[in-house]
């Protein structure tokens, strides 16, 4: 007895707070601090910042917002033809589309671009197309948003009450009628939230105007012009007003939408056949799918050929990298820092949401201060906080070196997804019963057996998801580290870009693909090790 009272004294005495209490610390360190210099400097430059601007600077904040809103919507369509087809029909092959239109999530944004330029560019195997500017940009961001609109439409159809097209069937409505006052109505919140969804990555991403812009500005790649390439940090800051507030008003009306979801989910029924309905949508679903598909299959091939689009012969040698100064290195500290931002990550995540969801004798100022700022990174778009994080720490002793600058890229990744680990973490935290850690000091074991013994392995699944999330966006992501490597620690999918820009697009599609199978290895790793695979086998 006496030993559990130390326990119970231990874990639930100062340090639970102490911990807490280093986390906010970290979060306000790594989000409020940096984006405070960035501030501050606009402000402090506001007016000669402005008059570095030139009207193609400008230019570039409405055709992002355009470019935005053409692409989401057009995402949302698209994901809503795919997720119906999956979750409300008998559709041929829904396990297939389930699975493939998943693809693009595991690819970095380049790898849409390469194959877009593959398929429909100069020399394209499909179409000869002039592709740099507004087309080629909304054709590879397309691809590139397409899979999360699918995934959120198809998490909103779940939801639907089958009893409800019942009823409507009963009542004497038509196929149409049913799908107009049920279906759409139910899937109001699910569509606005995946536009926002794909406005919010179409705007902020950095590889697909980097790759297919040309001469039609963007903000990421301007505003990375302006830091990088003329060192003006003032206007680069000023310019990225114009990225982050409206990803700012764009997450705000996302969240506003998901409250009011529907929080119920109806026990997922077979949908009754319809063979008008179950042709229509499988061959309009298969088109989208198979286009996604074709997008990153083409590029897997192409990196297989010796020279884009001249020397057509198969080989191996796009894979020893030998145009690059880099070599094969970019790829490692790939993994490097994948491996870590999803080790500290998940860690961190689960540590904050047991501490806020499972003890609440915590302060509540404390939770809630932690609960905000660990929702903060996913408003803020990866170029705005690399900026303020290369004008705020780059220099630094603690960021000097090789090993130094990739501690840096780990640390702004871990911070940059912070949000998504500590939501997912909250939610399985919060399904649990709540009465574990009471039993557990009851039978003497004590908070931390509790959690090592009990919590951690029924957080098994959650734990699995978020460190495959964590090192597939790690190792995917380009808009926030192209302000912070360093040639010493240059990551491959910026490595990837420099290939392409120098004319070696057959050694940029082999380092991506690199970067695709590590994601997608990683992910079905976690599935295993989730034992997703095994239950799912042995339900069916």
């Amino acid at each position: 007895m006496g030993r559990a009272m130390s326990l119970s004294r231990t874990y639930d005495g100062p340090m639970p707070k102490l911990l807490l209490g280093g986390l906010v610390a970290l979060l306000a360190a790594g989000l409020l601090w940096p984006l405070a210099e960035l501030a501050l400097l606009v402000v402090a430059e506001g007016a000669g910042a402005a008059a570095f601007l030139t009207p193609y600077n400008l230019r570039a904040v409405g055709n992002t917002i355009v470019m935005g809103a053409v692409v989401a919507l057009t995402a949302t369509v698209l994901g809503f033809v795919v997720a119906y087809a999956i979750t409300v029909t008998r559709a041929c092959g829904r396990g297939a589309l389930k699975v493939l239109f998943l693809a693009p999530l595991f690819a970095p944004s380049i790898m849409p671009a390469i194959g877009i330029i593959y398929l429909v560019g100069s020399n394209g195997l499909l179409f000869n197309l002039d592709l740099y500017g507004p087309m080629g940009v909304f054709l590879a961001g397309l691809v590139f948003a397409l899979p999360h609109t699918v995934m959120q439409l198809r998490l909103n159809l779940a939801t639907m009450d089958v009893k409800l097209l019942a009823a409507a069937r009963s009542l004497g409505a038509g196929p149409w009628r049913r799908f107009a006052t049920v279906t759409l109505v139910h899937a109001r919140a699910g569509l606005a939230n995946a536009f926002m969804i794909a406005f919010i990555l179409t705007i902020t991403d950095f590889g697909v105007p980097k790759m297919l812009a040309g001469d039609f500005p963007m903000l990421a790649t301007e505003i990375y012009a302006l830091a990088v390439g003329e060192q003006n940090f003032a206007a680069a800051g000023l310019l990225s007003l114009g990225l982050l507030i409206p990803a700012l008003l764009a997450l705000q009306v996302t969240r506003r939408f998901s409250q009011t979801q529907t929080k119920a989910v109806f026990h997922v029924r077979e949908p009754e056949p319809s063979p008008m309905r179950d042709a229509v949508a499988g061959v309009l679903a298969w088109c989208v799918v198979g286009a996604e598909v074709l997008v990153i299959g083409v590029v897997i091939y192409g990196s297989f050929i010796t020279f884009w689009p001249y020397e057509t012969q198969l080989t191996l040698g796009n894979y020893a990298f030998r145009n690059s100064a880099y070599g094969i290195s970019p790829w490692l500290h790939s993994l490097i820092v994948s491996f870590a931002v999803a080790a500290l990550g998940t860690m961190l995540a689960w540590m904050g949401a047991y501490l806020t969801v499972r003890m609440p004798q915590l302060p509540g100022l404390l939770r809630a201060a932690y609960d905000k700022l660990a929702s903060l990174p996913v408003c803020i778009p990866g170029t705005v906080l690399g900026l303020a994080w290369a004008m705020t720490f780059s220099g630094t002793p603690l960021f000097t070196g090789t090993l130094g600058s990739l501690f840096l890229v780990i640390a702004n990744t871990v911070i940059h997804l912070w949000s998504v680990p500590h939501i997912t973490a909250k939610a399985g935290l919060s399904a649990m019963n709540g009465k574990f850690e009471t039993v557990g000091q009851t039978l003497g074991a004590g908070r931390l057996v509790t959690i090592t013994r009990v919590i951690v392995p029924l957080s098994r699944a959650e734990l699995c998801d978020i460190f495959s999330y964590l090192f597939a966006s790690a190792v995917t992501t380009i808009s926030a580290v192209v302000f912070l490597y360093t040639p010493s620690s240059i990551v491959a999918a910026v490595a990837a870009i420099d290939m392409i820009d120098s004319g070696f697009i057959s050694e940029g599609a082999a380092m991506s693909c690199l970067i695709f199978v590590c994601a997608l290895t990683v992910r079905a790793a976690s599935l295993v090790a989730s034992g997703t695979v095994f239950t799912n086998r042995c339900s069916r």
